[in-house]
């Protein structure tokens, strides 16, 4: 092995030496941008290594844009233009490049662009403009970035606002509609409160002085009446009561449909105790036995919740089954949505789930959805006496409360009305902390 002098080794590393600083000069070129190719020696060879690749991926990478991208100079000309952008304007590359961006820019656009390609000459800026193309104006959204001092030219990117400036006006449209629908609901909701309250004065007042004259006459000429006309008078009070109870009972509809939402804490007990008072004699009358259970505070709206108890209680009263004691099973349950059978539920929400059911004269199942609809009565009105409005009241009622109401029932064996109300509106945002102990009624 032939061992090298000192002046050989350090002439190896002046070399080496040499080669590691061309090496760092040549990073450095190539990290700033000021080369475009280099020679590298390799067996003898001399490879040429060229950064047009880059280059080449960076163009292929803005060709395929969805979005315009040019260059321009600080005067504005075009000197680089993608497809996408002559296609925006569905013209040619050769009518494009080398001309003025401002002769694509339309006239109600021309000073703010001015004002935006100036500050995109310092720095980066965005802003909307209008662009010409034939006869069409074509909103675009503009972003200027300046390519200084590497490259003497702005950089532009143009988007396509055409759709979305079609979406912005198809939705002020639809705002301007919906304004429009809102003031004539508001004009609607005036007459309903214009006919709510000639239905409580002027409407009644005549039903109250027919009532009284038959009254009158039933009273103070009996002697002069033959039965016919007695039994005519009579019916005539008859259907004066049934009149005055209908327009009661859309007053009650009214209201519950033009009424303010005021959502309150009310313990669900107190108030069924207070319905089970007003039907104290029928109870009695009837020998009912009525079961509750899973009662509890909720946030309701008291008086319309008030009215919903009474009114399914009135009606499992009511249409009890002749020579039957009415049986009458009221629960009260937290369940989730995924595990109750009604396609109307959210499966992820909890529900507050109350049912009524009895043994009643129950329904024909074909009329489940029927029964909520105002003035639908199945049975004549000399069987069970009612306008056909009372379950109407309880399903916009249960809807005020954002929840659901269903029917089932067979005639001959009872109904089942079940309502289910999202627990997070029931209970303001917990579950019901107070439910009431099992309990059996019967007076």
């Amino acid at each position: 092995m032939k061992v090298k002098s000192t002046k050989d080794l350090l002439s190896e590393i002046e070399s080496l030496e040499s080669r590691l600083s061309d090496s760092e000069q040549m990073i450095e070129a190539i990290r700033l941008g000021e080369v475009d190719a280099f020679a590298f020696n390799k067996n003898n060879k001399s490879e040429v290594f060229t950064l047009k690749s880059g280059d080449y991926a960076y163009r292929v990478l803005i060709e395929n844009f969805n979005e315009g991208a040019l260059n321009l100079s600080e005067d504005g000309l075009i000197v680089y233009t993608n497809s996408c952008f002559y296609d925006l304007l569905g013209l040619s590359y050769e009518r494009i490049i080398g001309h003025s961006v401002f002769d694509f820019i339309h006239p109600s656009s021309k000073e703010s662009f001015k004002g935006l390609f100036k500050r995109g000459l310092a720095g980066q800026v965005k802003g909307e403009v209008n662009l010409i193309a034939g006869k069409k104006i074509v909103p675009v959204y503009a972003s200027l970035t300046s390519l200084y001092p590497n490259l003497p030219t702005v950089g532009m990117i143009v988007t396509d606002l055409t759709e979305k400036k079609k979406q912005e006006q198809l939705l002020q449209q639809q705002n301007e509609e919906l304004e429009e629908k809102n003031i004539e609901l508001e004009k609607m909701n005036k007459e309903l409160e214009t006919f709510s309250f000639v239905s409580s004065h002027d409407l009644q007042e005549p039903l109250r002085k027919i009532r009284s004259f038959a009254n009158i006459l039933l009273e103070e000429e009996q002697g002069n009446l033959s039965d016919a006309g007695k039994n005519y008078l009579q019916r005539m009070d008859e259907t004066v009561k049934r009149m005055h109870v209908l327009i009661e009972d859309l007053l009650s509809y009214s209201r519950i449909k033009s009424a303010q939402v005021k959502f309150e804490r009310t313990d669900l007990n107190k108030v069924f105790q207070e319905v089970l008072t007003d039907f104290e004699g029928t109870i009695k009358e009837k020998k009912a036995i009525i079961s509750a259970s899973g009662l509890c505070e909720m946030n309701v709206i008291p008086f319309q919740f008030r009215q919903l108890l009474q009114n399914l209680l009135g009606n499992a009263l009511k249409f009890s089954y002749p020579g039957r004691a009415p049986y009458i099973i009221i629960k009260g349950k937290i369940t989730a949505g995924n595990k109750l059978n009604n396609t109307n539920l959210l499966p992820e929400t909890n529900y507050y789930h109350l049912s009524f059911t009895d043994n009643g004269i129950g329904f024909d199942p074909q009329y489940k959805d029927r029964i909520f609809e105002v003035f639908q009565r199945l049975w004549e009105y000399g069987e069970y006496k009612g306008t056909g409005i009372g379950l109407a009241i309880c399903k916009k009622i249960v809807e005020n409360h954002k929840g659901f109401i269903t029917a089932t029932g067979e005639l001959n064996k009872g109904a089942r009305f079940d309502i289910y109300i999202p627990v997070l509106l029931a209970s303001g945002g917990n579950l019901p902390d107070r439910q009431a102990p099992d309990a059996t009624i019967s007076m």
